[in-house]
């Protein structure tokens, strides 16, 4: 497993951890006066803090080994995250990110061409061709209206995005509203609910660790029981297994709709919640999805200027490809200009009539 810094009542795996900023083998976090470097300790005490460790709170896979790779604490570029997220992948299963480009309502980011490599090798090389899980917190612009899907790595289709919910099934005030999010685990809400207990800096406890940052680690440490009982699972049997067990009941939201093949589906919760126990069972007896297929559609050029407060509908019809069954992800590249693109929205509807939301004005 991996995350980016760890310190406490871990079992430390040093095959899985690295210090990518400073090219060594010791990831261990730097202290300072604010101990900015706590993100990843944090992260790592929700996967796998050991049990009965009489300090804090126990992992939810505290049988799991985990690793550090440092990253984040000097200039991230594309050559530091591509070394990241490929580090070791015969020997990590999941990478668990809660890191991504700026959550401020404007930016609009992604991997770069040696980061999109390392997510390529990954899935198609990693755990021995089964390929690597990577776990990815959503991100916690809401408060800047911020929409997921402008975050290249939470909306990639070999990424498993996660977002949050509180304690009382709300919509947490830092939450982005994205078609690619999958699923759902806790983390904080309003002033008066719950946050999350984790390990700490300094050898001590937390009770208030928060955002997606808390969620993608509770994923992460679901997924590691979930490849315990069966480490026969691809990134998309994962994906699958994902779907069809995730509990949308008790989470509040008016925007919950209906797809093709009658699940509820938000783009606040994705499919739902998460259901550990629910996953163990379904992976035990799990069968192997069929190779993926991939079909491209080419749209023709559209040379047409959107006025303020009109439209444009474009509509592609899909006859050739034959050896498509299931529809699995959807990918759609975009290209237009704009001088405001914080006015721009996007939707994509299905012929079966699911529509979701591509672009929301930020």
């Amino acid at each position: 497993m991996f995350l980016s810094n760890y310190r406490f009542t871990l079992r430390q795996d040093p095959y899985a951890s690295y210090d990518v900023n400073s090219s060594d083998n010791d990831p261990m976090p730097h202290y300072d006066l604010t101990d900015s470097n706590r993100h990843g300790t944090r992260c790592a005490g929700e996967v796998a803090a050991t049990a009965n460790n009489s300090k804090c709170a126990v992992g939810i896979a505290y049988g799991a080994k985990v690793g550090g790779v440092r990253m984040l604490d000097g200039d991230v570029t594309d050559i530091v995250e591509a070394r990241s997220l490929g580090h070791n992948s015969q020997h990590i299963d999941i990478y668990s990110a809660s890191w991504g480009p700026d959550d401020d309502g404007k930016t609009v980011d992604g991997p770069g061409e040696l980061a999109t490599r390392a997510f390529i090798e990954g899935v198609r090389n990693g755990r021995g061709g089964k390929g690597s899980i990577f776990i990815w917190a959503s991100g916690n612009g809401g408060r800047e209206h911020d929409n997921c899907n402008c975050d290249g790595y939470t909306n990639s289709i070999w990424t498993l995005s996660i977002s949050s919910t509180s304690q009382e099934g709300q919509v947490p005030w830092f939450s982005e509203m994205c078609s690619s999010t999958l699923a759902t685990t806790y983390s904080s809400g309003n002033t008066n609910e719950k946050q999350v207990i984790t390990t700490d800096l300094h050898h001590t406890c937390t009770s208030s660790h928060t955002g997606t940052s808390a969620s993608a680690p509770l994923a992460a440490g679901i997924a590691a029981l979930v490849l315990e009982a069966n480490r026969n699972l691809t990134w998309r049997d994962l994906q699958h297994i994902v779907v069809r067990t995730a509990k949308p009941a008790n989470l509040i939201d008016p925007n919950w709709s209906v797809n093709g093949v009658g699940r509820r589906v938000s783009h606040s919760f994705g499919y739902g919640l998460m259901d550990a126990a629910a996953m163990v069972r379904l992976a035990r007896t799990w069968k192997t999805v069929p190779e993926q297929q991939v079909c491209e559609i080419n749209a023709r050029h559209l040379d047409k200027q959107i006025p303020p407060r009109t439209k444009v509908t474009m509509q592609l019809i899909v006859e050739h490809c034959m050896g498509v069954n299931y529809l699995e992800h959807v990918q759609a590249k975009i290209t237009l200009t704009s001088q405001r693109r914080g006015d721009i929205k996007i939707f994509l509807t299905s012929p079966s009539g699911t529509r979701v939301t591509l672009l929301t004005p930020r």
